[in-house]
């Protein structure tokens, strides 16, 4: 078992986003924070997505479809689906993935290098 701070975790840049990965075994968390304006391009990964707003407003657009949410709400997004995010406020935001997204642990491992 573990606990953390999720504001304290090691994180790597994505853009003007920082993510900071927590993983167990077969799940992965990540918290997301970024200024007005910040971008995650559209793109597709086989992991399954389901992310929870704690601050902020971000824009959601998944294939054609588009949707704004805020604090306490939370989307799915199916594996293989193309999406965007784009952060209308300085948000932070949970991803929750599954499997584990293996490249996130090794941006983090070489950022502690």
């Amino acid at each position: 078992m573990k606990v953390v701070q999720t504001a304290t975790l090691p994180g790597f840049s994505a853009g003007k986003l920082m993510l900071k990965p927590f993983s167990g075994e077969r799940l992965m968390i990540v918290r997301v924070e970024g200024p007005k304006g910040a971008l995650a391009p559209r793109h597709a990964h086989p992991h399954e997505q389901m992310t929870f707003i704690l601050s902020g407003r971000v824009r959601f657009r998944i294939g054609e479809d588009q949707w704004e949410l805020g604090p306490g709400e939370a989307i799915h997004i199916p594996s293989g689906y193309e999406h965007e995010a784009e952060l209308l406020q300085k948000s932070v935001f949970i991803d929750i993935f599954h499997p584990i997204r293996e490249d996130f642990l090794r941006k983090i491992i070489g950022a502690e290098s």
